[in-house]
């Protein structure tokens, strides 16, 4: 199965490119234990951004507060300390 990855709020193309580069770099080594999607989206009330994993073990989410141009790096860094 393929990973669903979705990106809202990030308005440069070259940015959002970089983020799912950095997605797909952290999935490289297969499946990653079934994931199924990867949600990065502005957020209404825990803070700057909203990540959400969904896979076939459940869900994980986090929110963060950041500059945009640091999220290829952070969103990177999460997914790597959920596997």
């Amino acid at each position: 199965m393929d990973l669903e990855v979705v990106i809202e709020g990030v308005t440069d193309v070259g940015l959002e490119k970089a983020i799912k580069r950095r997605i797909r770099e952290v999935c490289a080594d297969g499946a990653r234990g079934g994931w199924r999607s990867v949600f990065l989206a502005p957020s209404e009330t825990r803070g700057e951004w909203d990540l959400t994993l969904r896979s076939a073990a459940g869900r994980n989410f986090t929110s963060f507060v950041d500059r945009e141009d640091r999220l290829p790096d952070l969103v990177g860094t999460q997914l790597q300390a959920w596997v």
